[in-house]
């Protein structure tokens, strides 16, 4: 779940993306994980699944690393996009919080390799 107020929409970087709809102050929580409602496939669930199913989630899902499942988020958060020089990072249990000062408008980007082992190309 989102605390500060967000949209989707084109992305110079990836297709869509997440951006601020008000300012964001360095420090401030952005995003709360629910697992209860998320998808978590183990590899071998995720090993059967469709071609086409597959690609849909590896590309809005990832394969977590410390769980070593696919996971697939309900929410929005799952249009955040990858870059090295991030503005929101992931802390204990999945909370995400704003790294810079964020202005309405900028889009919210995080580092993958915080969750995932990236992927070729990132």
């Amino acid at each position: 779940m989102f605390h500060v107020e967000i949209k989707v929409g084109k992305s110079r970087i990836h297709g869509a993306g997440v951006f601020a709809n008000e300012d964001i102050s360095k420090g401030e929580l952005v995003y709360t994980p629910n697992h209860d409602l998320d998808v978590w496939l183990s590899v071998k669930e995720f090993d059967i699944l469709t071609d086409k199913y597959k690609e849909f989630f590896k590309h809005y899902g990832y394969l977590d690393k410390n769980k070593n499942m696919w996971h697939l988020s309900h929410d929005d958060i799952r249009f955040c996009n990858h870059s090295k020089n991030p503005n929101i990072y992931a802390k204990s249990f999945g909370k995400i919080f704003a790294k810079t000062d964020i202005k309405k408008g900028d889009e919210l980007l995080q580092d993958y390799s915080d969750f995932e082992v990236l992927r070729e190309g990132l």
